[in-house]
């Protein structure tokens, strides 16, 4: 047996997939000794387990998972976003998988897509997703490539996606964050509350590059991730911490968001812990092809108040980055 966590954030607005997900943690084979739901004040819970213990927060992706990891008791915490499924022996797996390998943090695939790093590169060879991986190479948000790479890695982790390096010990710099396994002072260490200026941006509030952030600063500190290739779960996507009235308004903050997140990251946890040619080259490679990238996608009319709002991000990274 061991003493574990469940961690969940959530706005209390995901309804039913939200119960899903507390009838998943109410059949794991080894139940959690607390479950801890970060809500922001102001808000409510639809459901209930009706043992679990409600923290208030701000809003905002950060601080409520920062609320959460900071209030858990457990030696060991299951992160979760509010609208995943999974099997009842899903934690029990994830603490295997980490006992084994010596790990400090387990993530797992969800939906159970490209679970074997060896051959990630083999599936879903469909059109649409080789154009969409190109697309990942070209703007330095993923590389899907088992090349043992300081190029690879040093560009991969200021995109912030998932990559496929290392393949020898399948260990990771950066993952999906929807859930994760992961011992609770290694967590703790992280002290992810410093990290609070990713929602506070002047067009978009939405965290992008949270996972990033907090991944890196963990392998930063001597963390080992990697994902699990025994279980998966299911996410649901309820899409509900990313509103938007309308496609342009989704786009203008995506791009907003991207450029400004993206870049802070870059300047704050990769090119000031190490100054090479290695980082100064990746972080130009993601700034300047993601920008050309998106100005050429978006040259309609009526996109183009997502590309002003795209270099306001720039803008605004580079002004916090000089204050500094």
């Amino acid at each position: 047996m061991f003493n574990y966590s469940i961690v969940i954030r959530t706005l209390g607005n995901t309804g039913e997939k939200y119960r899903q997900m507390l009838s998943a943690i109410e059949k794991q084979t080894i139940p959690p000794a607390e479950v801890i739901v970060v809500i922001p004040h102001g808000y409510n819970l639809d459901y209930t387990l009706g043992n679990e213990r409600v923290v208030y927060s701000d809003k905002g992706m950060v601080s409520q998972r920062a609320a959460g990891i900071k209030e858990a008791l457990g030696d060991y915490l299951l992160v979760l976003d509010d609208d995943l499924d999974f099997p009842p022996n899903f934690a029990e797996e994830l603490y295997n998988t980490l006992q084994k390998r010596g790990l400090d943090c387990v993530l797992a695939y969800g939906d159970g897509l490209e679970k074997n790093s060896s051959n990630a590169i083999q599936k879903h060879t469909s059109i649409q997703q080789i154009i969409n991986r190109m697309r990942l190479a070209f703007t330095g948000q993923a590389f899907y490539s088992c090349r043992k790479s300081q190029w690879f890695d040093t560009i991969s982790a200021t995109g912030g996606h998932r990559t496929y390096v290392n393949c020898e010990d399948g260990l990771c710099q950066t993952g999906a964050f929807a859930c994760f396994f992961i011992k609770a002072d290694k967590a703790k260490a992280v002290h992810f509350e410093d990290e609070r200026w990713l929602e506070q941006g002047s067009i978009s509030s939405y965290a992008a590059y949270d996972d990033a952030v907090f991944y890196y600063k963990l392998y930063l500190q001597g963390g080992l991730i990697a994902y699990t290739q025994t279980t998966d779960f299911i996410h649901l996507d309820a899409a509900a911490g990313r509103p938007a009235p309308d496609a342009l308004t989704a786009r203008r903050n995506r791009l907003y968001t991207i450029a400004r997140n993206r870049t802070i990251f870059w300047y704050r946890h990769i090119w000031s812990n190490h100054r090479s040619m290695h980082n100064l080259l990746g972080g130009i490679y993601g700034i300047v092809n993601y920008a050309i990238y998106n100005i050429a996608i978006n040259l309609l009319p009526n996109r183009w108040p997502a590309i002003k709002a795209m270099l306001q991000g720039y803008r605004e990274a580079f002004q916090l980055i000089r204050a500094k």
